[in-house]
Formats: C-alpha cells, sequence, structure tokens
C-alpha cells in the first residue's frame, strides 16, 4: 500500500512539475493596456455608452453579426457565416453560425431582435434609424428560423455591415454574459480585469486582459515593458510612439435651438470673423509642440458683409449686444486651444461674454436636445467609411443630432441620395447636401483627425494602425 501511495504521489508531482511552466506562462502573459482616465465615467452597458473608452473595452465583450478588421476597420462576418440582400437592397437575410454567450446559453436570432427591439427605446436608438417598422411600433425583423435572421429596411443601406460592427448592435443578453471574446472580470476605478470568453467561437491569442485607467505616472510601467500599449499620453516614450490618421473630423459646431445662435445669419457673422485659415494651421502646429501663434498674429475681420448679417440677424452692431456664449469643450480636446483663442476673439472684436467650460463629453453629447451650451467642439469618428457616417447626425430625424439641425433641403437631398439609382448620383447628392450644412454655418470643420496609441510592439503582435483605431484584444499575442 504504501508503495502504491508513492507511486501515486509521484506521478501527480511530475504532472504539477508538467503543468507548472503553462500556468506560469498563461498568468505572466497578461496584456496590459493603459487608458486615459478621461472625464466620462466607464459605462460598460452596450444600449447607453457612448465614450470612447466604454466602446473600445466593449468591443472586446460583445460581438455582434460583423466585427471590424484589425488591419483595414472593414467589417468582417462574426457571428453570421453568410448573408444575403434583396435586389432592392431593402431585405437583408442573416444567417448565423453556432455560438454561445460566456454562461452557455445559445446565441440566437431571437437574440438580436429581442436586444434591438430593446435597445429603440434607449438613447441610442438613432442607430437603428434605417430599420422598418412593424403597426405596432417595433423593429420589422422577422426570425422565421433560430439561426435565420430577416431584417427590413426604410431605405438602402449599402453599409449595414459596417453599422452591425457596433456594440450597441451586437448579441446582448443581459450585461452580466457576453458574446464577444471577453468578460468582465472585475472593475474598479483604476483596474478592469478581462478574461478570455471561454464559449467564443473564433481564436483568442491573449486569455487574460488587464486594462489600467491613469496617465504619466504609469510611464516607466509602459517603458519596463509591464505595460504592453498605451492609449493615454506618455512623456519620455517617443520611441513607441504610433500616430495614425483617422476616419475621423474635428469640428465646432452651434447647437442652439433658440434665439440669437440658432440665427443663421447670426452664425455667418460670427464665424465670417475669424481668421480660419490661421486658426487651422495653429492647430496644425499643436502636432509637433505646444506652441501657438502669438495672440498679435490673429487679426479679426469685421466686413460690411459681417456688418449686414448681424442687422439681419436683429443685432446691428454697436447697437445691440449679442448675448452670452456658452461654450463647451472636453478635457485634453485637441480644440482646447483653439477654442480658447476663438472665444477670445468674438470678445475682443464683437463684445461677447464667451464662458468656456471644460466638461464630459456625455453633457453636451449624448443626449444633443438637451445640450445647455451654444457653441461646442467633438472628434467625430466614422462608424462606416461612407459620407452618412456624418451627414446623417444632421437630419432633422436623427436622435443624435448634435447641432439640433433642421432644414428641408438638405434633408431631401439625404433622402434622395438613399434613393439613388447609381452609386455616382449618391455621391454627387451627398456632396450637396454637405455644402448646404456649410452654408448654413451650423458646423465648422477644423481638421482630419489623428490617433496617437504607444506600443511596445518590440514585446507584442498582431496591434495595426487602421483608420478606426480599433484594436482587438484577441488579435494581440507576446513576442515569445
Amino acid at each position: 500500500m504504501k508503495k502504491k501511495l508513492l507511486s501515486v504521489t509521484f506521478v501527480m508531482f511530475i504532472m504539477a512539475s508538467m503543468l507548472l511552466p503553462l500556468f506560469a506562462q498563461s498568468q505572466g502573459e497578461t496584456l496590459k493596456v493603459l487608458i486615459d482616465p478621461g472625464e466620462d465615467d466607464i459605462i460598460l452597458n452596450p444600449y447607453t455608452a457612448s465614450d470612447s473608452n466604454s466602446i473600445v473595452i466593449m468591443l472586446n465583450l460583445y460581438e455582434g453579426l460583423f466585427e471590424y478588421d484589425h488591419t483595414t476597420s472593414e467589417a468582417k462576418p462574426a457571428l453570421v457565416e453568410k448573408y444575403s440582400t434583396s435586389e432592392d437592397g431593402l431585405t437583408w437575410t442573416f444567417y448565423l453560425r453556432s455560438a454561445k454567450f460566456s454562461d452557455g446559453a445559445e446565441i440566437t436570432s431571437k437574440t438580436f431582435a429581442d436586444s434591438w427591439n430593446y435597445m429603440i427605446g434607449g438613447p441610442l436608438a438613432s442607430n437603428l434609424d434605417f430599420v422598418g417598422r412593424t403597426d405596432t411600433g417595433k423593429l420589422d425583423i422577422q426570425t422565421p428560423e433560430k439561426n435565420v435572421l430577416v431584417v427590413n429596411l426604410k431605405y438602402p443601406v449599402p453599409y449595414l455591415p459596417s453599422l452591425l460592427c457596433q456594440p450597441c448592435l451586437a448579441a446582448i443578453k443581459d450585461t452580466t454574459s457576453y458574446s464577444g471574446a471577453y468578460t468582465l472580470q472585475s472593475q474598479s476605478d483604476e483596474l478592469i480585469k478581462l478574461r478570455r470568453n471561454p464559449y467564443y467561437w473564433d481564436a483568442v491569442k491573449t486569455d487574460f486582459v488587464d486594462i489600467l485607467i491613469g496617465e504619466d505616472n504609469y510611464k516607466q510601467e509602459f517603458l519596463n515593458g509591464n505595460i504592453q500599449w498605451s492609449m493615454a499620453a506618455l512623456s519620455d516614450a517617443s520611441d513607441y510612439m504610433v500616430l495614425s490618421r483617422l476616419y475621423a473630423t474635428t469640428f465646432f459646431y452651434f447647437s442652439a435651438k433658440e434665439g440669437a445662435y440658432a440665427d443663421e445669419n447670426i452664425r455667418k457673422a460670427l464665424i465670417d470673423v475669424i481668421p480660419w485659415d490661421i486658426i487651422r494651421s495653429v492647430q496644425g502646429s499643436l502636432l509637433e509642440s505646444s506652441s501657438i501663434v502669438p495672440e498679435s498674429g490673429l487679426q479679426a475681420n469685421i466686413s460690411d458683409d459681417i456688418l449686414w448679417l448681424l442687422a439681419a440677424g436683429g443685432y446691428p452692431y454697436g447697437e445691440k449686444a449679442l448675448p452670452v456664449i456658452n461654450m463647451a469643450i472636453t478635457r485634453g480636446a485637441q480644440n482646447a486651444q483653439v477654442a480658447e483663442l476663438i472665444a477670445e476673439l468674438w470678445s475682443k472684436t464683437l463684445g461677447i461674454t464667451v464662458i468656456l467650460n471644460t466638461v464630459p463629453l456625455t453633457v453636451f453629447a449624448s443626449t444633443p436636445e438637451l445640450n445647455p451650451y451654444d457653441f461646442c467642439t467633438i472628434t467625430w469618428i466614422g462608424d462606416y467609411f461612407d459620407p452618412m457616417a456624418f451627414l446623417q447626425l444632421f437630419a432633422s430625424d436623427s436622435s443624435f443630432n448634435l447641432a439640433n439641425f433642421s432644414n428641408e433641403e438638405y434633408d431631401a437631398l439625404l433622402d434622395a441620395a438613399t434613393n439613388a439609382a447609381d452609386e455616382v448620383t449618391r455621391k454627387d447628392l451627398l456632396l450637396q447636401a454637405e455644402q448646404v450644412l456649410l452654408d448654413s454655418g451650423v458646423v465648422i470643420p477644423m481638421s482630419t483627425a489623428f490617433a496617437t496609441n504607444f506600443v511596445r510592439n518590440d514585446l507584442i503582435s498582431g496591434w495595426e494602425t487602421n483608420p478606426l483605431d480599433i484594436h482587438p484584444f484577441k488579435e494581440i499575442s507576446f513576442n515569445n
């Protein structure tokens, strides 16, 4: 008996010795990612969250019919195996692969029908504006089989696969079951821990991910290799800095629904006062240094046209003062210094009191109709590669109309574009719509936006630059 016991003990020791390196390796290869805390709380609820930090994480927790390719940002099949469209482009039929949530529950066509219908009552409902409605107000969706989803659209949407990559349109059952490559292990103000979803259908190259929330105080950890990727700015780490152009635009916009700044003439007057060529060059120089064009180099311009616009808007120059402008920017915004210049020029030239507020993005962007500010700035990253990713924002019936803009000509051009017989005609109509928007004085484009990351490519592989700056954790592996 003693001999047998020793044999069993020996075998167990050998097995433990063999497993120990594997265990140590899996524990040692935890991908560590640093993100800037920002001003918006990280809310890992796909039905409500719209800030970039939350979306970056949720793209790894929730997966839909399609996902973004990590090298091109184009949509590629995820939970859908194949799909077809009708000749008129109004009916899409999706055939789902066999997949499960992290709790083992099956993902079916009804999963999507239920979660999408739930979403139309929330703040991100505009993401389903393209889907038809039934007489009962529900989405025009059928689920003839558990793996077949039929979606009927209001108008053709050739870029639909890219739209369906968003976390809010993923397979969602509840906020504790996950359809993506990872599950949420724990969350605090300083650290979010993810681990591989055991039921996930696709390959995952890194089993554990730690997301640290902080700033330059983590610089040494990054330089030592303990953090492999930082979305937060780091000093003295330029050797690892990766700059990439985004499919995004940084712009200012008026958002007042009434009063002086809802008047097109007043908006145009304020825009024409600013020497935008110089302002834009100032913004461009920020890429290379923290210096800015000396104040004396900026001269406001009050032309006869501006005087006419002010009078036409009911505020003759020198006779009736324009009301206070409440301007909103976010902490660390690329446009922060430019916003200060604009505020100073309006104040000195037109005598306007400008109150510059630094607030979380959600305060003025999450529910545009409740935006308390008159003038804001934002960097908008397209969800898909099409002009409609930007132009649809300003449609009168858009539930995410940042500028609270309403223009019949603009709406008519967008409607005509959605029903255009060919792509050339569609793009031409969209160009016309963009010009109407710009001529209205409600939007002032500043620049094509850029992304800044710090990446230890000497330690990891699979992190690729792409136009939407989306880097799925499942694609990243350690070089060892």
